[in-house]
């Protein structure tokens, strides 16, 4: 008896799950997608291409989409088993709400288990090769945009203007550039002939301008330079391209844990040991979140009976939001130095586990929620409401 209902309630959260798991990646790329339109637009990228951004970008997606996944998906999974009367059916053959921990842990264990070898194995690969196919896609961009007598200025900071160009060997005759990435001065650069080379590690673009001229000015008008030359090689990073900051911290989501661990010992100051800290203490906490939230779903879907069972998606979705803001604002916190890492990261999911030990208390008692009878009120006031409506619509 046991192994039926177990296996029956296995698989009715697994589907449930996977159906949650799945929405919340395709939102989560369509998102990445729209951030990349600017590259993949203007490169001449293949659906190959794309689909090999979409499959690096995966793990770290579903980093994040595991945890609302294992509570909405489990909650769903109560609320329809709860909405065909099943847990009454349950309840009256002996079953206590505590039974049905032991399947739900099940389900959450493996997605927690999932979730650990993602965030420590396999994210830190994938972001490593989907910024290397990112560069690559941002190398192939140039030549895309090159277009003849228009003033270019997909680039920040940086306008370009070509008189003619041979596609065939990217050679330019009549080029300008007015760069105006320095602070202080601002560039203006003028060749008669240029030819495009792209270095073999992929890390810049070099423009090898022939017989021209530098012009530099300073921002205050008070200092000029021109400067005449026979070659120059004006090069162009991919982080330029790819509209980087170039003093930005270093990329910890290509790091493993031994090496988050390794820089925080090595880490010189407090904010660069709260940085390395935070990052460490996420990259485990993000995983668990995955069983303490989903803890929270069979409650949620049972709590509020047939009528209220849209008050309790409600409420699963705000307590989902509510997690990410507390996590966004202890991490503020955490690095403005109010708070200690751990905590930063850590207090909403031990708040789920306070909420979680709750819920399934008063559950297993069969106590009543004061939240799930206001619930089933509104419920009514909605019932009247719209029975009022249909008389007086009758009346007319």
């Amino acid at each position: 008896m046991k192994k039926t209902f177990y296996s029956y309630l296995l698989k009715e959260q697994w589907i449930a799950v996977a159906i949650c798991l799945a929405g919340a990646v395709f939102v989560l790329i369509t998102g990445q997608l729209l951030q990349l339109m600017r590259i993949l637009f203007a490169s001449s990228c293949s659906v190959k291409d794309i689909a090999q951004l979409i499959l690096y970008a995966l793990p770290r997606l579903f980093l994040y989409a595991t945890p609302m996944a294992s509570l909405l998906g489990v909650m769903l999974a109560f609320v329809r088993l709860d909405s065909d009367n099943e847990l009454i059916a349950f309840r009256a053959a002996g079953t206590s709400f505590l039974d049905f921990l032991t399947p739900t842990l099940g389900v959450l264990i493996v997605i927690t288990a999932l979730s650990f070898v993602n965030a420590i194995w396999l994210m830190p690969a994938s972001n490593r090769a989907f910024e290397a196919k990112l560069r690559s896609l941002g190398r192939t961009s140039i030549p895309s945009i090159l277009e003849e007598g228009v003033f270019i200025s997909a680039i920040p900071k940086l306008v370009f203007f070509f008189r003619s160009i041979d596609h065939t060997d990217y050679v330019i005759k009549g080029i300008f550039i007015q760069d105006q990435r320095h602070p202080d001065q601002e560039v203006t650069i003028a060749a008669k002939t240029a030819k495009i080379e792209f270095p073999p590690d992929s890390s810049a673009i070099i423009f090898r301008l022939f017989n021209g001229i530098i012009t530099r000015t300073a921002r205050n008008l008070k200092n000029a330079q021109a400067v005449s030359f026979k070659t120059y090689n004006f090069t162009l990073s991919m982080d330029e391209i790819l509209g980087k900051v170039k003093n930005a911290p270093l990329n910890r989501g290509e790091m493993d844990l031994t090496q988050l661990y390794r820089r925080l010992r090595t880490a010189v100051g407090k904010a660069a040991q709260v940085m390395w800290s935070l990052e460490l203490e996420q990259r485990i906490a993000f995983p668990t979140a995955c069983l303490f939230l989903g803890l929270l779903g069979p409650p949620l879907g049972s709590m509020f009976g047939q009528r209220g069972r849209m008050t309790g998606i409600t409420l699963g979705i705000g307590i989902f939001l509510t997690y990410y803001i507390m996590l966004s604002a202890g991490r503020t916190f955490g690095y403005n130095g109010m708070i200690s890492p751990f905590f930063a990261v850590w207090t909403p999911n031990l708040l789920c586990i306070i909420l979680g030990v709750y819920l399934w208390t008063k559950l297993h008692r069969e106590t009543p929620f004061r939240l799930a009878s206001l619930g089933r009120l509104l419920a009514r006031l909605r019932l009247f409401a719209s029975r009022g409506n249909k008389q007086r619509a009758i009346g007319l």
